[in-house]
This record gives structure tokens, sequence and C-alpha cells, in this order.
């Protein structure tokens, strides 16, 4: 049979998730490790509009902070540090035992620096001299 290598700039919710589902029953057959679980924070305004927000899931014993944005009309509020703060606890509570989080040089690591992650290491290679840091606290 033979099979064909597509590229799809914008695949649907669906499409990426035959990946994940995959990878999850492969680390299931492989090593028995529960499926990842997604976690999602959301701050809103009035109207219900996304103004804010934090994303990532627990892998296998881990929490992995994949996105955190606050719109720049609410920064310095510490909207950023609630949803942290938040996805922290979802990781206690699911038994993870470490957070961690990626940032460009030019975003936040500062940020996460304050909310006690330490830069476990650094690629270096980006465009214009950025660099990008890989951060982690112990739960």
């Amino acid at each position: 049979m033979l099979y064909n290598i597509t590229f799809d700039p914008n695949p649907s919710a669906e499409d990426v998730q035959v990946l994940g589902e995959g990878i999850m029953v492969n680390a299931k057959q492989q090593q028995g490790l529960d499926p990842l679980q997604f976690f999602f924070f959301f701050v809103r305004d009035e109207q219900n509009k996304i103004i804010g927000g934090c994303n990532g899931s627990t892998l296998h014993g881990g929490l992995y902070i994949d996105q955190l944005w606050v719109d720049e009309s609410i920064r310095h509020q510490h909207y950023g540090t609630q949803l942290m703060q938040a996805a922290e606890q979802f990781g206690k509570d699911k038994g993870c035992t470490f957070a961690t989080v990626n940032t460009m040089s030019w975003e936040a690591p500062e940020f996460y620096k304050k909310l006690g992650f330490d830069v476990e290491f650094v690629r270096h290679g980006f465009m214009h001299g950025a660099t990008f840091c890989f951060l982690r606290k112990e739960l």
C-alpha cells in the first residue's frame, strides 16, 4: 500500500487529536503510563471574551505549562500569577511533583523566576540572538 505525506497549515482539532491519542496509546502499551490530562484556564471579560489564559497538560507525573497569555489591557494586575497558581494547583491535585514552562528570552523568563521557577537549560541559535529558556519548579 502507498501512503502519502501531506502538509496541513491549519489542521482540525480532530486531526491533531489523532496524533495525541496515538502517543498516549503507545505510552500505555510500552510503560503502563496513564494518558495526558489537559487543562485550560481562562480570564474572561463581561462579554465572555477571552482576555487571558493558561493551558497545558500533566505528563506522567510532571506538569507541562504550554501557553500563558494575558492581554495587554490587564497586564500587571496579577492575572498571570493567578493563572500560574491555578495550573500549579491542578498539577498538585493530579499528583505532579514538578512543573515546567518554556519561554523565549524576550518574553517572560524573569516572571517565571519570580514564581519560583529555575532555568533548567537554555537553547541558543535563534534569530536576533534570542534564546529559548526551559524552566522547572518543584511542586
